[in-house]
Formats: C-alpha cells, structure tokens, sequence
C-alpha cells in the first residue's frame, strides 16, 4: 500500500517537473512501471492466501461476512465520502500550479449512475470483492463434489501443482491480452471489471489461495524457495531490466518476462519478509494497520502537494521525495490520533485498545 504512494507521488498528474528532463522523464516512469509490475500481484497473491485461511478456520459464511465488513462497506462508503474529495483534490492541485480546472462535476449522479462511475484507485477493494465471492462459488463446487464423490475430489486435492501451474499460465495470457498496457497490468475503474484485467489478478488470487495448508501455514515448498531471497531478487532485478529493454523492439516477449519478473519478484519479497518481518513487532503491525487509511485517503493530497511544490526550484528528484512525505506524514498522524480507535479504524482493521500505561509498584510509590 505504500508503494501505491510512492507511484502516486511519481505520476506526473500536476506538472511538478520539466517534461522536457529527459532524466526525470525517465527515472519516475521506470519506478512506477517497476513498481506497478509487481506491487498489485503481490497484494492479490497474499489476499488469496488470507481468504483460504479465513475459510480454513471459519467457513464460507463467515469469511463472506468478514470480507463484507472489511472490504466491501468500507468501498461504498469511500465511493460516497472519499471520490469527491478526490475531486477536490484534484481541482485545489490544478488551481495551485496555475491550470484552470474544469466544470465541477455532479458527484451525486456519478453515485447513482453507478455503473459509469469511475473508481479510480478504489477498484481494487472491488475486485478483491469479487474475487472473494468467486472463491466461495468454488469451495462450495468442491463441497457438492466431495459430497457426491469423495474419489474425485480427492484426486484434485492431490493436484495443487497442476492448479498452480495452471494459474499462472493464466497470469500470461492476460499480460498478452491486455492490449491497452505495455508494461505490467492494466487497470479497470468501472463496476463491470474488465475481464482480462480480472483474469489476470484472479490468477495470482487463486495461487495464493492454493498455498494456503488447512491449519493456515504457508506451502512448504514456497518456504524453501523463497529462502533463497537473494538470489530471486538478483533473477528479478535482470528480468525487469530486460522486461523494460524489450517493450519497444520486441513486446511480445517482453510481456513474458513481464509475468515472470512479477513472480519471481513476488518469492522474492515473501522471502524477505520472512527473514526480517517473521518477529512479531508492534510498530510493523501499526503501520500495516495503517496502510489501509493511508492508501484510501491519499490521492487528494497528492494532487494539493504536487500542485503546490511546482514552482519550487528544486530537483525533481527532491520534489517528488516532499509530495511522498508530505502526504504519508498528516495520514500518519490523523490515522493514530482520529481513526486507529475510532468506528472508522475499527471498520477499517477491527477494533483497537489503546495499550494502558503500567503504573509504578506500591512500594516503589
């Protein structure tokens, strides 16, 4: 999620630097498209991984009712109360680097012609929905199957390698058939999602999903492979570059190792976070808990921030480091001291208690 920040903070919706700088032209396009490669694979992958977990250890009705509270509530509200301050973001930034904004728009007609609405960057909270909703459709075709055939169910849970490779198979022929993106996956921000674009996410959903065990951990295959971080991230590092080399001369096999460098990138990364986050550490928590307030509420003041830095004279460089900071800091501090332990925070995360302080021992009193 605070990647999607940092991607944001590169995209140049406000003009805060030269378009004639061929360096920052560069520099910023390459990170949100490095970035964008494997960032929203990673987050489907570990979001299958959940849901199977939750199904594991609640059911289908449960897992339903919690996604619901979680995912799906929090998207209605933030289509009503967070698009049109997306909107008002985006007019304050054109006003402050000297653009003349457009007509305002009538959000309310947006809302209620819903199938026209734009989602902008809330489409993953919808798709994840969905997502959500196919997988229980599917656990419950396995029930019927185990129900009405137990040798044949048992002979598909057999083949999670097949289901796995199948997947990501999947995940290659929606990078093939996502015409309108040369680089990583495309986006859908209408309620009727683009189905190459779903495919393609439902693939990296479902793999998660798969390595899922029934007590919860993670497949031990992928833990032995992920082990070898280093490597994988050495493997990534030159599938990207050669992804990014060949989208102009030879795109067809860039779109390969556009799905290879996300996976590979994804193993990598899990592999990292094994080794340096395994320890439970309270503040890695708060800031997970965070990222969900942060990355919902952070489009309005990218646009502020990158409309008022755009006549400061300082490399681009420094410039897109303020509009990162200056919009992830007042999130921060609005999410410990107005969300963590308000409704919202709870909607958003659950509920939280504020740690009581340890008071002094009598005799030392």
């Amino acid at each position: 999620m605070l990647l999607g920040i940092l991607l944001h903070a590169c995209t140049r919706f406000m003009p805060y630097y030269d378009t004639d700088n061929v360096v920052a032209s560069t520099t910023l396009e390459t990170t949100i498209k490095v970035v964008h490669g494997f960032r929203m694979p990673l987050f489907f992958l570990i979001s299958g991984f959940f849901t199977a977990m939750l199904w594991h250890k609640r059911g289908a009705l449960s897992l339903l009712r919690h996604r619901a509270k979680r995912v799906l509530l929090p998207f209605a509200l933030s289509l009503i109360f967070v698009v049109p301050f997306i909107g008002w973001g985006f007019t304050t930034g054109q006003r402050l680097s000297g653009q003349t904004p457009g007509p305002r728009p009538d959000y309310l007609a947006k809302i209620l012609n819903i199938f026209d609405l734009k989602l902008t960057h809330l489409w993953f909270l919808w798709m994840l929905w969905v997502l959500v909703c196919f997988f229980v459709v599917a656990v419950s075709i396995g029930y019927l199957i185990q129900r009405l055939n137990p040798s044949v169910a048992a002979w598909l849970g057999r083949r999670r390698s097949i289901f796995i490779a199948v997947m990501v198979a999947t995940t290659l022929a929606g990078q093939y058939g996502m015409s309108d993106s040369r680089f990583g996956a495309g986006y859908t921000e209408t309620i009727l999602l683009d189905p190459t674009v779903l495919g393609y996410y439902a693939g990296f959903f479902a793999v998660g999903a798969a390595l899922c065990l029934p007590d919860g951990a993670l497949h031990p295959y992928i833990s032995r492979v992920t082990k070898r971080w280093v490597t994988l991230s050495i493997a990534a590092l030159v599938l990207g570059s050669a992804a990014l080399l060949l989208v102009g001369p030879n795109l067809s096999v860039s779109r390969v190792l556009q799905v290879l460098f996300a996976w590979v990138s994804i193993l990598a990364l899990l592999g990292v976070f094994h080794k340096f986050f395994s320890i439970s550490r309270p503040w890695v928590r708060w800031l997970s808990d965070a990222s969900y307030w942060l990355y919902v509420m952070h489009l309005p003041l990218v646009f502020v921030f990158q409309g008022l830095v755009v006549d400061w004279p300082l490399p681009f460089f420094v410039k897109t480091t303020l509009i990162f900071l200056f919009t992830l800091i007042p999130l921060l501090v609005s999410y410990q001291y107005a969300v963590r332990y308000t409704p919202i925070g709870t909607l958003l995360n659950g509920k939280r208690t504020r740690a009581k302080k340890r008071k002094a021992p009598f005799a030392a009193v």
